[in-house]
């Protein structure tokens, strides 16, 4: 009786996770896609190649990253190949290293580019005299120093629990490593960027507040063109503020719930969490690489443009390809029909 039970419960365990292969491998595609576009968009608009939006191409970088882990990942979740998984070191170490990599640069690059609104916000005069293409382009390298250097090592520390082997955090790695270093290295940041956007919260109040008292008194022509450039900077600034506040507040909600179950006793997270609710919310904070790219179309209209153009382009070459392709078929015909004359 016992044993049908566990028959029973790993049928419908099975059952979940190959349900979400195929949602895995979508997802894969529409991440590659969907940052691709970020980065080509980037690419081609010389108005998107700002000091800011180097952060932006280094985040879609580490999404692409993650499309690409999402491929064994899918396949991972397979049954039959999960096993073959499980007892090759060499993918296991692959797939987990990869993928953590890809969550603490990407959460290291938020942290970047809440810094860098900050200063250019607050310190104006500081950003343009100090901040330029040099700082930006040393400043990415360190993220990803880091996140590689964070992921790799697990290579070094991957200890299985069980026997026989199973690619799972708490089954793998040191009790030390997954519950302590790695939930430090995504709630640590992400504190850090809570503080630096409240403060950029109160400093738009700040503005605006003395916008309205500005207001007040009727000024003369010259003083409301002088005070216009700083309240039109004040809202492009706070645009861009607002867009990375909204691209971090997904990333924190699709990855918070799965950093939490780190925290969760070993016993208790083995007997009464399902293996589906795990994997349920490790493609929950995966799903957060395929949202950005559409995330800033919505806030930008620099993004939005970028991404009309290419849409607009790709479809052109699609439609000239299809007519190449229709032309030649029809030479075939006719060259066919002269030939059994």
């Amino acid at each position: 009786m016992n044993l049908s039970n566990v028959n029973e419960s790993l049928s419908t365990e099975y059952s979940g996770i190959t349900i979400l292969a195929p949602g895995a491998f979508m997802l894969s595609l529409l991440i590659i896609f969907g940052n691709l576009t970020t980065l080509i968009a980037i690419k081609r608009m010389p108005s998107l190649q700002t000091k800011s939006n180097a952060y932006v191409a280094s985040l879609a970088c580490a999404d692409i990253m993650v499309g690409l882990v999402l491929i064994p990942y899918g396949l991972w979740l397979i049954p039959d190949i999960r096993n073959r998984f499980d007892q090759t070191v060499t993918m296991c170490n692959l797939i987990m290293s990869a993928g953590s990599s890809a969550i603490v640069v990407s959460i290291l690059n938020l942290l970047l580019v809440a810094l860098e609104r900050m200063v250019y916000i607050n310190y104006p005069f500081f950003y343009v005299r100090v901040i330029n293409n040099n700082v930006i382009g040393v400043s990415i390298t360190f993220p990803w120093l880091i996140g590689l250097t964070f992921g790799n090592s697990q290579w070094f520390i991957n200890v299985p629990k069980t026997n026989p082997p199973q690619c799972v955090a708490n089954k793998i790695l040191p009790t030390f490593y997954y519950k302590y270093v790695a939930t430090l290295m995504y709630f640590i940041p992400s504190a850090a960027i809570f503080a630096i956007y409240t403060k950029i919260i109160m400093i738009a109040r700040k503005h605006s507040t003395a916008i309205k008292k500005m207001n007040v008194v009727q000024p003369s022509s010259d003083k409301v063109a002088w005070a216009s450039r700083p309240m039109a900077m004040s809202d492009e600034n706070w645009k861009a503020a607002k867009m990375m506040m909204t691209v971090f507040g997904l990333f924190f909600t699709c990855w918070t719930p799965r950093f939490i179950l780190h925290t969760v006793p070993d016993d208790y997270l083995n007997k009464s969490v399902p293996e589906i609710v795990y994997n349920l919310f490790m493609m929950m904070g995966l799903l957060n690489s395929g949202i950005n790219f559409l995330v800033y179309p919505l806030h930008n209209m620099e993004f939005r443009k970028a991404l009309i153009h290419l849409l607009c382009f790709w479809s052109r070459s699609h439609d000239q390809l299809f007519s190449v392709v229709k032309d030649i078929h029809i030479t075939n015909i006719s060259t066919g029909k002269i030939l059994n004359n």
